[in-house]
């Protein structure tokens, strides 16, 4: 029996909303569709010409369908649990989830920073290079909530590395 472990901060995206899932379900459709005429020409209508078109068209398009039905359909959540530092990364697709777990010695800062697309991502740093990538925002604000809610609720510091080569830390305690 797998023993449930507490986690201090737990964020969670959200549900997709309805088109994300409609776009989903879409592509998920179409790669059963697939899978069902090569399962049809193969065995139950044995036609070869057919039945290669039909496992090239899967192998191909299906993938295509199966990692967009993914990106339409999979919410990430973020578990980090202070008294291990254990950081639990869990992806969901529907009632299906998957852990995927770091372990980290101490958590040294939070920042955040602008990307070469104009989008505003948020990094959990420890030993001294490493870093954590936690989520992206369109809008610098968001950004930097979600990062001082991290470093409030880690106790770590912040920085802001919006501006390249101008890092800044932010004094939290002027915030208040």
């Amino acid at each position: 029996m797998e023993e449930k472990i507490d986690f201090e901060v737990s964020i969670f995206e959200g549900k997709r909303s309805w088109y994300e899932l409609l776009l989903a379900s879409v592509f998920y459709s179409a790669l059963i569709y697939m899978i069902i005429l090569s399962v049809y020409y193969g065995f139950i209508e044995p036609s070869t010409k057919i039945f290669i078109r039909a496992i090239v068209t899967l192998l191909l398009c299906g993938t295509y369908c199966f990692v967009y039905g993914l990106k339409f359909s999979a919410t990430k959540n973020l578990l980090i649990d202070l008294d291990t530092n254990l950081i639990v990364s869990r992806y969901n697709v529907g009632p299906f989830s998957y852990d995927v777990k770091s372990k980290v010695t101490e958590f040294e800062y939070v920042s955040f920073f602008k990307d070469k697309f104009d989008c505003y991502g948020t990094n959990l740093w420890y030993v001294k290079n490493k870093h954590y990538k936690m989520y992206d925002f369109d809008k610098k604000e968001a950004a930097y909530q979600f990062a001082l809610d991290i470093s409030n609720k880690l106790n770590i510091d912040l920085l802001d590395a919006t501006e390249k080569g101008n890092f800044v830390w932010i004094e939290k305690e002027n915030l208040k």
